[in-house]
C-alpha cells in the first residue's frame, strides 16, 4: 500500500423508498494506488451498490467520490485557473474498468472487434496500434488464437479473460470487478482468478466484490466485510480470516469457510 490517495469514498449513501431502503449507509474508505481491495459479505450487503457507485454506474444519495481530487458526485469544479469547470464523468469513467459478473461482449462481433472497438473510438488510438495492443493482451491470457472466433464459440472463462483485456485496452488506473467468477462453472473460475492474480501482481490497483475467499485472502493487501451498507470491519485480509472480531463477520465466515 502507498500513501498516494487514488480514491477518497467519504459518508456515501444510496437510499431507495426514500429512505426506506439504505443500500450504502455512510461508507467512508480510501483506496491507495497499487491497492487490491477486495469486498465481502452476505447477499444484499451493498458490495455491489459501493463497486458501482465508484464510476456512478449508481448514482449516490449523498456522499463525495474523489477521484484525481475531484468530487465526481457533483456536476462541477474549480479548477486550477480557478475558474468552474464541468465535470466530465465519462473522461474519468475510462480511467476505471469494469468488468461484470456477465462478459457484455457484443454478439455480431469477433473478439478483437470487441477489444479495439473503444480505443479506436473513444480514445482515437489508430486500428492498427489497436490491433497490436489486443493481441498482445489476448496472448498474454493465453487467447491470442482465438481473436478471430466470435463470443458464441468461447467457453465462459474464456469470455470473462476476454471481458478482462478489453477493459486493460483503455489503460485504466483502476480495475472494479464484480462477482467476475460467480456465473462461471467451477471448472472456470480459476482460469479467470489467474489472470487477476497476475494484474494484482503487476500493480494494477484493483476492487474486486468476490465469495472467492481463498483469492480474498492470497491476493488482497485491504479487505472490507460489509453488511447492511455499512462497512463493519475493514483490514489486512488475513488478519481478519484469522481474527475476526465483529460478530457478524465470525458467523458469516463460519458459514462459508
Amino acid at each position: 500500500m502507498t500513501n498516494d490517495k487514488l480514491l477518497q469514498i467519504k459518508n456515501l449513501k444510496k437510499y431507495y423508498n426514500k429512505g426506506a431502503i439504505k443500500a450504502l449507509d455512510d461508507v467512508s474508505i480510501d483506496i491507495h494506488r497499487g491497492d487490491v481491495m477486495v469486498v465481502i459479505g452476505p447477499s444484499g450487503s451493498g458490495k455491489s451498490t459501493f463497486l458501482r457507485s465508484l464510476n456512478l454506474m449508481e448514482e449516490p444519495t449523498d456522499g463525495q467520490i474523489i477521484f484525481h481530487n475531484i468530487d465526481i458526485t457533483k456536476k462541477s469544479f474549480i479548477n486550477k485557473a480557478g475558474k468552474k469547470e464541468k465535470v466530465n464523468i465519462n473522461l474519468h469513467r475510462q480511467k476505471m474498468g469494469m468488468v461484470f459478473q456477465h462478459f457484455n461482449l457484443f454478439p455480431h462481433k469477433t473478439i478483437l472487434q470487441n477489444m479495439i472497438l473503444a480505443p479506436v473510438k473513444v480514445l482515437k488510438m489508430p486500428q492498427e496500434q489497436a490491433t497490436e495492443k489486443a493481441l498482445a493482451l489476448l496472448a498474454r491470457v493465453g487467447l491470442e488464437d482465438r481473436a478471430n472466433a466470435y463470443p458464441i464459440q468461447l467457453s465462459g472463462g474464456q469470455k470473462q479473460r476476454v471481458a478482462i483485456v478489453r477493459a486493460l485496452m483503455m489503460e485504466p488506473e483502476v480495475m472494479l470487478f464484480d462477482e467476475p467468477t460467480s456465473a462461471l462453472d467451477p471448472e472456470m473460475v480459476g482460469e479467470v482468478l489467474s489472470v487477476m492474480k497476475e494484474l494484482a501482481n503487476s500493480g494494477m490497483t484493483m476492487v474486486v466484490v468476490t465469495h472467492e475467499m481463498g483469492f480474498a485472502r492470497e491476493v488482497g493487501n485491504s479487505m472490507l466485510f460489509m453488511d447492511e451498507g455499512k462497512i463493519l470491519e475493514q483490514g489486512d485480509p488475513k488478519e481478519l480470516f484469522d481474527n475476526p472480531q465483529h460478530p457478524r463477520l465470525q458467523d458469516f465466515l463460519s458459514k462459508v469457510l
